[in-house]
């Protein structure tokens, strides 16, 4: 299905060969599905792919407040029939023309004081939280970084990377307090965990 919106859009006999490769060169759980995770191309190929959605909900559904980033996407409207209406077509222009679902577990209609979750964050009017499972990730990740610098698995440097990687994400939202308990734990496993001498 990729291929074929790919080779509407690109003429370049070559570059169609090296992004067939590509694509034939990952694996998936079930054959012919699914984007190659953690390939520079996937968000590429997923923009691609779901620019179809875009233009069925901007134009057929005309949608007034549509907003997507890769694969993660919300709708605004006031009327909670409106979005249902929309839910129930969307599924079927996904399954019918691009054959793929919405996740069922996070798909909702939920009222805008709830906060739209989009991104890693729950967004409100004045503010923008990060979802609690983001913060756990990366603690547990921490807890990692303390046992394998320990050990001399892992350098400093890696681990303030990592940190200062998160950072910058989690600098989209409210978490100036959120940034300074990462960073202090990150500098306390430098400081007590020394590397073993071998």
């Amino acid at each position: 299905m990729l291929l074929s919106i790919l080779r509407k859009r690109i003429k370049d006999e070559d570059l169609m060969r090296l992004i067939c490769l590509i694509l034939a060169n990952h694996k998936t759980s079930t054959s012919g599905k699914g984007m190659p995770l953690g390939n520079l191309t996937s968000q590429f190929f997923a923009n691609v792919y779901l620019a179809e959605l875009d233009n069925f909900v901007k134009h057929v559904l005309k949608a007034k407040y549509y907003i997507r980033y890769v694969d993660d996407f919300v709708i605004l409207h006031r009327s909670k029939e409106q979005l249902a209406d929309w839910q129930v077509k969307i599924n079927l222009f996904l399954s019918e023309k691009l054959k793929i679902e919405l996740h069922q577990d996070k798909t909702k209609i939920i009222p805008l004081r709830n906060g739209v979750p989009l991104v890693g964050f729950r967004i409100f009017h004045i503010c923008r939280l990060l979802k609690k499972s983001n913060l756990r990730k990366m603690q547990k990740r921490l807890s990692g970084f303390r046992v394998k610098f320990t050990r001399g698995e892992v350098t400093k440097e890696h681990i303030l990377l990592s940190v200062a990687g998160w950072g910058g994400y989690a600098r989209m939202g409210n978490t100036y307090r959120l940034q300074m308990k990462v960073r202090k734990e990150a500098e306390e496993i430098l400081e007590k965990c020394k590397p073993e001498k071998s």
